[in-house]
């Protein structure tokens, strides 16, 4: 069966601009690993312990109540996390949400880098992770 020209030419026009935005989403995404560093458990762990780190949790609040990082505080309420954000610019934070196929992260990166922190580094194990270490996630509120 043969398609009339102009069904084929919005076929053709959807397909290629589909792949532009999956291959944009890769730009971006290579973009956010490229401007914030990756932080790995073991430092991360040694940074929570000596409490040098200000962490935020980038995931929903259903997730966030039932499980996050110690000493994390939830990026969905902005008004709490911009009254506990360090008062050094270069205190470092570290950003993370579920693992690492999630890219919520990026918000909370993007949050603090919009309020001149300038040591903003995302842990992209997340949750999954740090479980995976034998972590147990915290489930106070912060």
């Amino acid at each position: 069966m043969l398609f009339p020209r102009p069904y084929c030419f919005w076929v053709l026009c959807i397909s290629l601009f589909s792949g532009n935005l999956f291959a944009s989403e890769l730009d971006q995404a290579k973009a956010y690993d490229k401007h914030y560093p990756e932080i790995k458990y073991t430092e991360l762990r040694k940074s929570i312990d000596a409490g040098e780190v200000f962490i935020i949790d980038a995931n929903s609040e259903q997730t966030f109540k039932k499980g996050h990082l110690p000493t994390a505080v939830s990026m969905t309420n902005k008004k709490m996390l911009e009254e506990r954000m360090p008062y050094n610019k270069h205190y470092p934070i570290i950003v993370y949400c579920g693992g690492p196929q999630c890219t919520a992260w990026h918000k909370a990166a993007d949050f603090a880098a919009a309020r001149d922190f300038t040591s903003v580094r995302h842990y992209k194990g997340g949750l999954k992770d740090w479980q995976a270490q034998g972590e147990r996630l915290s489930t106070t509120s912060n």
